[in-house]
């Protein structure tokens, strides 16, 4: 299957990220940029909901395709969102990611070790801006703007929500979906000047039973047409940029990396990214040994991840890991830290460049 490479200047999230920093009036060194045309704007990320799965809803005719960043994670994705910066310059480089500062592999979005549950542990030990130096969140650099948040309750007031959207105004949460969608439509209709919205609802349930099934289909469904009715009804007070972070394919085969002794005997640490976007740290030629065990892991030495700017501008080389591997198929690979872990069951998997999982909408009303 063809995969989809990164380009980092054309239609991508990361310049959708650049134009929503530059409408704040916090400028960054960018390759492209999505101008942002409107006295006021909201950003609407729904996670999970690559193009693919908004194609079994109904693709309206605001609607055009873009890409994601590399991985196709959330972690990676919104930490490029809230800092106009490509993943090789801000380092948060998948759900897991290698930390030379801490020693080893840690969880992004939960800033603990992989295997532990609690959020934050890393917290009371060292601050989340002296593990990734380079995350520099615009928000905190807005002036003059009133901006405000809606997230589920509980991702607020975390160490990665506060280094890169938590640093609105103001914050609200919700409980549900339709809680979202009342605290959207009634900030719309107020004097903000920047409203962000996150509904995860389509990734929960495309990594549970894949992303083309009923239960899926009907989630993306009322997220994305309640959402869109909100912005429509409001396109003359707003322009809504609706988005997703990445796409889901159905997994075919869950590969379990732990069972392979030979494999993890090369490695150094074990390998992160995501199960689609497998970073390996190794002093030995790997090449040869995938491509026997693994037929279609395509494998990416150093060197071509820099060639083929898979993460964009790099702005430490010690991001870059050995090889990247990312499957041509539909398979997942599989490290869990935890015995009799779930990760092995889910049905949706991302973090790869096959079109499912990194081609994404982008609709814009209000323009």
């Amino acid at each position: 299957m063809d995969l989809r490479y990164p380009d980092y200047s054309s239609e991508n999230i990361y310049t959708l990220a650049c134009g929503i920093s530059s409408f704040l009036g916090v400028e960054r060194n960018c390759l492209g940029k999505i101008e942002v045309h409107s006295r006021r704007a909201a950003l609407v990320l729904l996670d999970g909901l690559g193009w693919s799965t908004l194609g079994k809803v109904g693709i309206p005719k605001e609607a055009r395709k873009i890409t994601t960043v590399f991985p196709s994670t959330t972690s990676t994705v919104l930490t490029t969102l809230f800092t106009a910066m490509t993943p090789g310059e801000h380092g948060v480089l998948g759900y897991n990611t290698f930390v030379k500062r801490m020693g080893g592999v840690i969880n992004t979005l939960r800033f603990t070790h992989p295997s532990v549950k609690e959020r934050d542990s890393f917290k009371d030990s060292i601050g989340f801006d002296k593990v990734f130096p380079n995350v520099k969140g615009y928000l905190k650099e807005v002036k003059e703007k009133k901006t405000v948040e809606i997230v589920p309750r509980g991702i607020d007031g975390n160490e990665f929500s506060k280094a890169t959207h938590e640093n609105t105004t103001e914050t609200k949460t919700y409980s549900n979906l339709w809680d979202a969608l009342y605290i959207f439509s009634d900030s719309l209709q107020k004097d903000y000047d920047f409203v962000y919205l996150y509904i995860p609802d389509v990734d929960t349930m495309s990594h549970k039973y894949g992303p083309y099934v009923e239960p899926t289909v009907s989630t993306a469904k009322a997220v994305f047409e309640g959402v869109y009715n909100v912005a429509k009804n409001n396109a003359d007070k707003f322009s809504t940029f609706i988005t997703a972070d990445h796409g889901h394919v159905s997994v075919s085969e869950s590969l379990i990396l732990m069972d392979d002794k030979e494999l993890m005997d090369m490695l150094e640490v074990p390998p992160y990214g995501d199960s689609r976007a497998l970073f390996m740290r190794s002093r030995y030629d790997l090449s040869t040994y995938i491509s026997r065990k693994y037929e279609t892991l395509k494998m990416f030495s150093r060197n071509e991840v820099l060639e083929k700017s898979l993460l964009g501008r790099v702005a430490d080389q010690s991001y870059v890991p050995d090889y990247i591997g990312v499957p041509t198929d539909y398979k997942s690979y599989i490290f869990d830290y935890k015995d009799n872990g779930e990760y092995a069951k889910l049905k949706g998997h991302h973090g790869g460049l096959l079109p499912e999982e990194f081609e994404i909408p982008l609709v814009v009303l209000g323009e």
